[in-house]
């Protein structure tokens, strides 16, 4: 079995109460089977209270309170369940986030979620184009789809810095046999703000995107953050189409993320998180979009 991540992911470390942007706010929180049953056995006040805050249906989840805070996150910042019984009292949607795994014949890739403020620095604050950690346990061989080979075109396309990141996204839908359209700001806005929205900092970003004048990406775009985050979404989107032939769709998905981003920046730093957060988080939200830019 083959082990894919990129180069940043063990520097990964949460920041617990210094995130400004804490996963546990505005989140549901599930929980797995196997927590849920060790939650049932603990004894004393902690126990009552996590049975208590714990909803059974349609999947048991944490109640939120009033401001959609996890019932067990202190005024502070951490999680009273890690200060009262560790990290491994966790249910596995906590212990794991940001994380993500997609799946492959013989072979896992995993990765960082952007919508963590301290997995997208990671990302953008990196060196050069975006690298891979490649490890075999020796067990199974590795079957590269036809995807995970295309992708490895892809990336390096992206990688080649002789020419403009426009030219490298257009080269690498060229492979597909298709081209890279025009970036309407206005349209883009527009259409994203009819899709589900959570943050009303994301609603506010397409409003004021729609009504500034045409920004100009072509200098920015020239910042190696927008070629490795590129490349990033082409990591976790690109080659788990299905069908294969949604895969145009899905580069590019990826490649108007890009475009996206760079052109809300100006109005927020955080417009990366607030994307991945919005849109990737939202199976349904990245469908509407593939479907509009098939279209």
């Amino acid at each position: 079995m083959l082990s894919v991540r990129p180069n940043f992911y063990d520097d990964f470390h949460c920041l617990a109460s210094a995130c400004r942007h804490s996963c546990c706010v505005g989140w549901e929180i599930d929980v797995d089977e196997d927590t849920l049953q060790y939650y049932q056995s603990i004894p004393g006040e902690l126990g009552d209270e996590l049975r208590r805050q714990i909803e059974p249906e349609p999947t048991p989840h944490f109640r939120l309170t009033a401001d959609e805070r996890c019932p067990f996150l202190r005024i502070d910042g951490l999680c009273r369940l890690i200060v009262k019984l560790g990290e491994d009292s966790l249910c596995d949607i906590c212990a794991l986030h940001p994380r993500f795994f997609n799946d492959y014949p013989g072979r896992t890739e995993m990765g960082l979620g952007l919508c963590c403020e301290e997995a997208a620095r990671l990302l953008t604050e990196g060196d050069g184009p975006l690298h891979l950690i490649l490890e075999s346990d020796g067990e199974g061989d590795e079957t590269p789809t036809p995807l995970l080979k295309l992708r490895e075109r892809i990336f390096g396309l992206l990688s080649d810095d002789s020419c403009s990141l426009t030219e490298r996204m257009d080269s690498a839908l060229s492979l597909m046999g298709q081209r890279l359209p025009p970036f309407d700001v206005k349209e883009t806005a527009a259409f994203f703000l009819t899709l589900e929205r959570m943050d009303g900092d994301w609603t506010k970003l397409l409003e004021k995107l729609s009504i500034l004048p045409e920004p100009q990406l072509e200098p920015r775009l020239s910042d190696v953050r927008y070629a490795r985050t590129a490349a990033y979404l082409v990591y976790r989107h690109f080659a788990s189409a299905d069908p294969e032939r949604e895969a145009a769709a899905r580069l590019q998905f990826c490649f108007l993320a890009v475009r996206l981003v760079c052109a809300l920046e100006p109005c927020s730093a955080d417009a990366l998180r607030l994307f991945s957060a919005e849109i990737e988080y939202s199976d349904e939200n990245v469908e509407k979009i593939c479907s509009w830019l098939a279209n």
